[in-house]
């Protein structure tokens, strides 16, 4: 399963970080293939040509236990999974991300070796967005 790894330092209190960390909306407005989330947030609609590619046309997101920042979002083909953690440090809070994501089923055999390469990338662009988020920008 393709993984990702990154962390940052933002200077904004800790419970505006795990405020945005934890909304299931604003962590899939983040994601650069996703054009869309439904009002709660718990559905994610995957950007074309991407849900094309993947014949993922939406991902059901959930966290895996109140107060965890621990999520995963699934659909037909396709599997991301995150976890943030946050930590207070001197001049801010530093979040570590991780991200994965798998193909599943008939179509694991393309989207795997497609994900190794670009989850660096989603990573960075998460990132950047997570970061504009969190300060409001």
């Amino acid at each position: 399963m393709p993984e990702a790894r990154e962390e940052f330092v933002v200077s904004a209190p800790k419970s505006r970080v795990v405020e945005v960390l934890s909304n299931p909306r604003d962590v899939g407005e983040c994601f650069g293939f996703v054009k869309g989330t439904s009002e709660d947030g718990k559905i994610w609609y995957i950007k074309a040509p991407m849900s094309a590619i993947t014949q993922t046309r939406e991902l059901h997101m959930s966290f895996s236990e109140e107060g965890k920042l621990e999520w995963e979002a699934r659909g037909e083909h396709l599997l991301w999974r995150g976890r943030f953690e946050v930590e207070e440090v001197e001049g801010g809070v530093k979040v570590v991300v991780v991200l994965y994501v798998e193909g599943l089923g008939a179509m694991a055999s393309i989207i795997n070796p497609m994900a190794s390469v670009q989850i660096r990338g989603q990573l960075r662009h998460f990132v950047k967005k997570l970061k504009e988020k969190i300060s409001g920008a």
